[in-house]
């Protein structure tokens, strides 16, 4: 262990001096260490030159990739060669797997924003915006379930409709014969309540009846009928629970070194119809890996600039936790002993 952390060391100050060639062997004596083959070490090479190709290609060959854009990337590598996975390359694009295709967003322009200066990466418009990257990820499963599926489906038709908000205004702060039948969907036509019912037909799931708001880990423990999964420092701020056991809650974990991590758990029951989603803002921006926890559950683990996540896909559900802290204030560590936090054997 004390050479690992040696060569850790050793390998942040090769990035500090831009020394590649150096960064590069030391990630190589990294993964050995960590039980990766001989044959296994280009893996890092393997990444830098995907990605350079890529920007050659978007660049139309014309503009080379800057040293500190390399340097990260052979940064990247490296940490997930002393991880010693090897299972990541076949796994890269975990997150992307999620994203809507169509989720374009645009996010107006103010002092503080954190805009790029490169034609390539923003597009401005006329009217003081500027196209984002803002990609939106379901939230109930892998793309071949039917739970993602509907969920795509469904959000998909919804971006869709009544665009100008006409008939929702119609409705106003009242109600109709729709929403007092869907009350915890967003439905309030006849043509969005038929949508509703063919998805959930077609892909042959439930819609959720009724909603328990809960305040303590305790109470959700009783609502949801799961066993204790929340260990030790580890704290239920705020949540609500459905009448089959999906349920969503606002918490904090304090870890060893007294971070805290404020986060947000979704349990979604398979066999279930939700509708939620998240903007993860970049998805080719996560270092993603597979990890096992202190329960034995194998989940994956994606940590990027602004935020991190953690997915389960368990026996009976699907998990999906948004940690609220990027790579700024949070490391590989650190988000591995998050997901120690949770037992998620509890969950049935």
């Amino acid at each position: 262990m004390n050479d690992i952390l040696r060569l850790r060391k050793e390998l942040e100050k090769a990035v500090l001096r831009n020394d590649i060639e150096k960064a590069d062997k030391i990630s190589d004596q990294l993964f050995r260490i960590q039980g990766g083959m001989e044959s296994d070490t280009v893996m890092p090479a393997q990444f830098v030159d995907e990605i350079i190709e890529r920007s050659k290609q978007k660049s139309g060959g014309q503009k080379s990739m800057n040293m500190k854009k390399f340097i990260s990337i052979v940064a990247i590598a490296a940490v997930t060669a002393a991880l010693g996975i090897t299972a990541l390359a076949a796994r890269w694009y975990g997150i992307r797997d999620l994203v809507f295709k169509d989720s374009g967003n645009e996010a107006a322009i103010t002092e503080n924003s954190d805009i790029s200066d490169s034609a390539t990466d923003v597009e401005a418009s006329t009217d003081g915006y500027v196209k984002e990257k803002a990609d939106l990820i379901v939230l109930q499963g892998y793309p071949d379930s039917n739970e993602y599926k509907a969920s795509v489906e469904w959000n998909l038709f919804r971006a869709g409709y009544d665009t100008d908000g006409k008939l929702l205004s119609e409705v106003g702060n009242g109600s109709n014969e729709y929403t007092e039948k869907y009350p915890l969907y967003l439905v309030y036509t006849k043509e969005m309540a038929e949508k509703l019912e063919e998805i959930v037909a077609k892909y042959q799931l439930k819609l959720h009846e009724s909603i328990t708001v809960v305040s303590s880990g305790e109470e959700l423990i009783k609502e949801a009928n799961v066993g204790q999964f929340i260990k030790d420092a580890n704290t239920v701020l705020s949540g609500y629970v459905y009448n089959d056991g999906t349920f969503h809650f606002d918490g904090e974990a304090l870890l060893k070194n007294g971070r805290k991590i404020d986060y947000q758990f979704g349990n979604y029951v398979k066999g279930t119809f939700s509708d939620t989603y998240l903007n993860i803002g970049d998805a080719s921006s996560y270092a993603e890996w597979e990890y096992k926890t202190g329960s034995g559950q194998k989940v994956s683990l994606a940590l990027g600039d602004t935020k991190a996540l953690v997915i389960a896909d368990l026996k009976n559900s699907y998990v999906v936790i948004n940690v609220l802290s990027g790579n700024s204030m949070i490391t590989v560590d650190d988000l591995q002993e998050f997901a120690d936090c949770f037992d998620f054997s509890q969950i049935k």
